[in-house]
């Protein structure tokens, strides 16, 4: 039982870093009604640059943060205007299509900048360990998910109590009809990729202060992203809190019980196993939303 409750702790830990890249897709989806297969590569790419502020240019990391929220900011604005803005009123598969080819340029952008073996974050916080009964966690662990409960509180509160979350918001339940409320909606993609950009890189650098900067497993991280996002319903933040909370739980279950038995590499199948289970009797997710079009 004391196993038990050690993975099925480490798997609700680890879930909320998968729910908080999953809102990153959510955010994206609800506005523009893309969902973004780039997500992956904007999670290695925000890292890395992470990374090179920190240790490979020496900046303090309150320097290094509001450096990173400039540069999130531009690439944002750069997105929505040269590649989302000109395939407005295109067919949806071009947009989908955009992101793929977007994820495959900042790949290389990685590869070209950063390449070789992976790299080692600073040490932010005092390493210990800490007990609740039979449960041991990591400082850095617990540190995660309070950054990362953090994180969803807060967007919570902007998108329901602000005026740009209530146009956030109008926008996503229909575009024309919020521009002609007055609503900037280019303004409230540029807004809501910031957003997703930003908490994609928050979940990027608390695995990465785990596991290390390695490119591979933060792209891996970001398209396990699109599972949690299948899972819990495209349009759904409650979905994807839960559905990183199963992925992560499922995936710890399979590592401490199933990977002994198969030699390893079952708990990276597991949430898919999962997924397909789920899709099979919800096609939407958990929480998503059928959709019914008049003929």
């Amino acid at each position: 039982m004391d196993f038990f409750l050690q993975i099925f702790t480490n798997g609700i830990l680890t879930g909320f870093v998968y729910a908080l890249m999953a809102l990153a897709i959510v955010i994206i989806y609800k506005s523009s009604s893309i969902f973004n297969f780039a997500h992956g590569s904007l999670v290695g790419l925000c890292t890395f640059f992470v990374w090179q502020m920190v240790v490979g240019w020496g900046l303090p990391l309150y320097v290094a943060f509001f450096f990173e929220l400039a540069v999130i900011a531009a690439l944002a604005y750069t997105l929505q205007q040269l590649v989302l803005k000109p395939l407005t009123g295109q067919p949806l598969m071009a947009a989908i299509m955009a992101t793929i080819a977007l994820g495959e340029l900042l790949s290389g952008i990685v590869v070209l900048f950063w390449p070789g073996p992976g790299r080692v974050l600073p040490v932010w916080i005092k390493l210990s360990i800490l007990k609740f009964g039979p449960v041991v966690i990591s400082s850095e662990s617990l540190t995660n998910f309070i950054v990362c409960a953090i994180c969803f509180a807060v967007f919570l509160l902007f998108f329901q109590k602000t005026r740009l979350g209530l146009a956030m918001r109008g926008t996503a339940e229909d575009h024309t009809l919020a521009q002609s409320e007055g609503v900037k909606v280019d303004l409230i993609f540029v807004v809501s990729w910031f957003v997703a950009i930003l908490v994609a890189a928050i979940g990027g650098v608390l695995m990465s202060s785990l596991y290390g900067v390695s490119y591979e497993s933060l792209h891996a991280l970001g398209m396990k992203a699109l599972a949690v996002v299948i899972l819990g319903g495209m349009e759904s933040i409650l979905g994807a809190l839960i559905g990183g909370l199963i992925i992560g739980v499922v995936e710890s279950l399979g590592s401490g019980y199933l990977d002994p038995l198969v030699g390893g590499g079952f708990s990276e199948v597991a949430p898919y196993i999962v997924l397909l289970i789920v899709l099979i009797f919800r096609p939407y997710g958990l929480f998503g939303y059928k959709r019914i079009e008049r003929v």
